[in-house]
This record gives structure tokens, sequence and C-alpha cells, in this order.
């Protein structure tokens, strides 16, 4: 008889990138919530600090994400806190929007880097780790439905999501011989990035979603932390739509 896989996740380090508010938070707290010691990342030391302390079992480490080596700095500086990594969380990211008259070089480099570059680094150098643990390992990336089929205003963004997918398929393809899985969400949730916290524009979206209504928060958590646990041991280079459907209008 098979094993009953578990949801648990005690004595397994996650790094979760943009984690001090919004999907970012919420998934801290659903992974420490199953035993995990979660690295709370953000740019101010001051704000990480004191989400961190909210959260069972979290530790603050704040870093800007404007280039590879911060990508590089940012996973030796986990193992140097935590002593391990076996989950990281790409959630991090930018939305620089324009038209793409619009869009000025600097905003593209700076869209890519975010978006791009740096989760790329994080999991160039966590698979480094991964494989000298010998432990296996599981990433998800966060991306779009924009990085999919496009939006207009979102040149930047989309490329930058469409890529990052493209990473997480290869990845997965690289390092499965390792034990390490590597999966993307594409979300729709209520955050302050997208404007959904006004109940008014929420509204009016959720009209427009086959479920009629718009997730928050802690239900795309629920999907990331059931990526990143023992139940899906065999699911790696998804894509999974959390999204009420918004993949489909």
């Amino acid at each position: 008889m098979s094993a009953i896989l578990s949801d648990r996740l005690d004595g397994r380090v996650a790094l979760v990138t943009g984690s001090s508010r919004g999907i970012g938070r919420a998934i801290a707290e659903r992974l420490a919530s199953a035993g995990a010691t979660v690295i709370v990342h953000g740019r101010s030391t001051e704000r990480c600090a004191e989400v961190a302390a909210e959260i069972s079992g979290a530790l603050p480490i704040a870093c800007e994400l404007s280039s590879a080596d911060a990508g590089d700095r940012l996973v030796a500086a986990v193992v140097d806190v935590a002593g391990r990594l076996d989950i990281v969380v790409n959630n991090a990211g930018v939305a620089l929007d324009n038209f793409i008259t619009g869009v000025t070089d600097e905003r593209w480099e700076d869209t890519l880097t975010a978006n791009l570059t740096a989760p790329f680094a994080i999991i160039r150098a966590a698979a480094r780790i991964f494989k000298s643990q010998a432990s296996g390992g599981a990433i998800v990336n966060l991306t779009s439905t924009s990085g999919e089929r496009g939006n207009p205003g979102q040149a930047a963004y989309a490329a930058s999501k469409g890529g990052l997918h493209a990473v997480t398929q290869t990845a997965a393809r690289e390092l499965g011989r390792f034990g390490v899985r590597v999966n993307s969400i594409s979300p729709l949730a209520a955050t302050e990035m997208n404007g959904l916290i006004d109940d008014d524009r929420r509204q009016v979206v959720a009209k427009a979603l086959p479920l009629g209504q718009v997730a928050d928060p802690p239900q795309i958590a629920e999907a990331v932390a059931f990526l990143v646990s023992d139940r899906a041991a065999f699911i790696t280079g998804e894509l999974v739509h959390v999204d009420a459907g918004f993949h489909l209008t």
C-alpha cells in the first residue's frame, strides 16, 4: 500500500520573495503554518522585520532584486541564516505599464530584471544548493496570463512573465533528475498592485469571471502550499491558473 503523502513542511526552509505584503505575505503565512521556516523578503529591512515577527518561525532578509547578483546574494544569505534551502517561491515583481511606444529602454530593462533576470538567478543559485544537499527541492514561479497571450500596455511585463514560465519548463526538465520540481502559478487575486482591493472594481471584474468572484491572496497561497508539498510529488513543469477562470475570458 502506498504511503499517504503529507502536506507538512516541517524542517524545510522556504524563501518567498516579495513576502512583506499581498500574495507573498499570504504565501509566507501559509507555508509557516505547515511547519516551514519561512524567509520573509522585501525591499525594506524594517518592513521585513515587522512581518517576520508576526509569522511563527519566520526570518527576515531585505534586499533589492535589481540584478542577477542580487539574486545570488539573496540565496547565499538564506543559507547563511537558515542553514539550508528547500523551497523557493518567486513572487516578487513589478508592473511598469505603458504602450509599446512609451516603453523606455530603462523601463524595459527594469521590468525584465525584476521579473525575469532576478528570479532566474535565484533559481540558478537555489539549484546549486538543492544539488549539494541531495534532498530535492521545490520551486514555484508566479507568472501571469499576460505572459501567455499578451495584454495592451504590458509589453515588457508580458515578455518577462512569458519568459519566466519558459524558464520554469526548462528548469523542470533539467532539475527533475535531482528531485527538484519546478512549476508556475498564474494568479488573479485582490491586491494593491492590481487595484482589486477597491470594492467597485472588484465587483466589475468578478462579473466577467466564470466563477463570479475574485480570489483573495490566501486562495493563491493554498495552491502554492500544495505544489511545494509532497502531495504534488509528481507535478513538475506545470502552469496552474488560480484565477477563477480569468484565463478563459
